[in-house]
């Protein structure tokens, strides 16, 4: 019975110093972004959605810098021989596609397309082989995924993915 009662006692202290040791509510809050599910929200409430600039600003706020957002069975490639791309231009590219596949537009690409080109950043379209397309917001998404793992600290974003929608259409974020 004492034995018992000192495991007991044990396991009481033992439960006590983890509860004591585990940090506050307040301590492992943070904030988080993702270009991914910002994309989603610019989609489906484009009136209520971070523009461009504050979805830089917000993923500033939460550190994502070269986060890779969530399992996939296939990352982006950041590892890509173009130029980087600056980040808020290529932010402004992803909501332009947005709204143009709101509207039903197709991205379309034979071989190269350019499917958005603002200040220093482009979103290019490459084909697997013949006329490929997807609905723009489709490569919008995609682009989400390439910023998701491929945003850098200096503020630029390179990479390529391919399309959540077709897989012979390539898509590469990079700098103009």
């Amino acid at each position: 019975m004492a034995k018992l009662a000192l495991s007991l006692a044990a396991l009481v202290m033992s439960t006590a110093t983890l509860v004591a040791a585990a940090p506050s509510a307040a301590q492992t809050s943070k904030t988080t972004f993702s270009f991914a599910e910002w994309v989603e929200d610019l989609i489906a409430h484009p009136d209520t959605a971070l523009s461009a600039d504050e979805a830089i600003a917000a993923a500033h706020a939460a550190d994502v810098v070269g986060s890779a957002g969530g399992l996939r069975a296939r990352a982006p490639s950041c590892d890509v021989s173009f130029p980087s791309a600056n980040a808020r231009d290529a932010a402004a590219c992803v909501d332009d596609l947005a709204a143009k596949g709101r509207n039903g537009v197709q991205c379309v690409v034979e071989t190269v397309s350019y499917f958005c080109q603002i200040g220093g950043a482009e979103i290019v379209g490459v084909s697997g082989g013949g006329r490929q397309s997807a609905n723009c917001n489709d490569i919008a998404r995609t682009a989400g995924l390439i910023f998701d793992s491929c945003w850098r600290a200096d503020d630029t974003v390179k990479g390529s993915e391919l399309c959540i929608t077709n897989n012979r259409l390539m898509v590469h974020i990079a700098g103009r």
